[in-house]
């Protein structure tokens, strides 16, 4: 099975469980999900970086010392200038997404190419913030201290929606994008599981089904050669120090803002925004290569 197929059968599963479970269940499911499935995917970047600038061994604390860094300053970014860091963090994720989504693209068109990156990642993002309006808005006041209403979340959708638009409309005129149609029916599906689903369980579905699970499978190919069992688990062995790192950390601030759910989801998407700069930088080197 494509893992397209298999992410649309899993999508509405997911749905299914949206609709069946209650929410504090459902949040459960959704942490558990992102700080396995999730946080795994961006665990094996220094072992990717070093191998995509062929360094050896003795470069190893140079790459963990330079992932730190971009780290620390992501999270002084959301500490002393929290609003910007949040900017900061939507349209990095956002470029980031569209790059791994449409990863098969070959084009000479880098302009275009970066447009509808940017547009479509920024469009998933703004939709999951548009249809739970409510949650997100406390979640940026949380984070940022500035209240965003419905209509001031419609601006920037507008504006990535006609974004891609454009560019899709310009790799499909060029031959490029042949199938350009299904990117409709996906962007249908995630309006329907985002309208239907929490924000926390929307972002855990697309993050998961949709980002995650194809980055692991594009990591794995690149630093193995190929997917096998074999390969998944080295994949797997290699990250676990650098995860269960993270998932630790993240865990002690759960049992200490156990009973603040606001303030803990703010520190929770604060804590993947510091983790998410130097992952991206990492997999624009694996899809140059």
């Amino acid at each position: 099975m494509k893992i397209e197929n298999f992410n649309i059968v899993t999508t509405f599963l997911a749905l299914w469980l949206a609709v069946t479970l209650g929410s504090k269940l459902e949040n459960y499911l959704a942490y558990f999900l992102i700080l396995s499935i999730g946080i795994l995917h961006g665990s094996n970047d220094i072992r990717i970086i070093n191998k995509v600038q062929n360094n050896g061994k003795s470069s190893l604390k140079q790459s963990l010392l330079g992932f730190i860094l971009i780290v620390l300053l992501g999270t002084a970014l959301f500490y002393f200038i929290p609003a910007l860091g949040l900017v900061v963090f939507v349209l990095i994720s956002g470029y980031h997404f569209g790059e791994q989504h449409f990863s098969a693209l070959e084009s000479d068109y880098q302009i275009a190419k970066f447009g509808l990156y940017f547009f479509y990642g920024c469009f998933v993002i703004f939709l999951l913030l548009f249809t739970n309006a409510l949650e997100a808005q406390d979640i940026i006041y949380n984070i940022a201290q500035f209240n965003v209403d419905k209509p001031l979340l419609m601006i920037p959708l507008l504006i990535a929606g006609i974004g891609f638009g454009s560019a899709m409309a310009f790799f499909a005129y060029k031959g490029l994008l042949p199938k350009w149609y299904k990117e409709l029916f996906f962007l249908f599906v995630f309006f329907i599981v985002f309208s239907t689903a929490g924000l926390l369980w929307s972002f855990a579905i697309y993050f998961i089904l949709w980002h995650s699970l194809p980055s692991l499978l594009h990591q794995i190919a690149f630093l193995n050669g190929k997917i096998t069992k074999d390969s998944i688990f080295n994949y797997v062995k290699t990250s676990f120090i650098y995860w269960f790192i993270s998932v630790v950390g993240l865990f002690l601030f759960f049992i200490y803002l156990v009973e603040d759910q606001d303030l803990f989801l703010a520190i929770f998407f604060s804590f993947l925004a510091a983790i998410t700069f130097p992952h991206v930088l990492v997999m624009s080197k694996i899809f140059e290569h």
